[in-house]
């Protein structure tokens, strides 16, 4: 039975400083935790569909992915790195 790959960590930066937890699980799926608010999520079916079409009175507005590079070792580096070209949500 094979093994599923792992979920990946990532952070979003916010214009006024917050920083929200996020995951990307295989296949590309992922969701934001809202820490504000116990209950909510923001999900998309892509980080690229996350960043898109945000207006000026949403949080992500502005904001910056960052992606953590996989645990395990290899040449992944270390600590975030921008997702792609370092998108902004806009």
């Amino acid at each position: 039975m094979p093994v599923p790959a792992p979920a990946i960590p990532f952070l979003i930066r916010l214009t006024d400083g917050r920083t929200w937890g996020a995951v990307e699980f295989p296949g590309g799926f992922v969701c934001v935790h809202h820490p504000d608010e116990y209950t909510l999520c923001t999900t998309a079916t892509s980080v690229e569909a996350l960043v898109m079409d945000r207006t000026p009175g949403d949080p992500l507005h502005g904001a910056i992915v960052e992606q953590y590079a996989p645990s395990g070792g290899g040449d992944h580096g270390e600590g975030p790195s921008p997702v792609g070209s370092g998108p902004s949500i806009h």
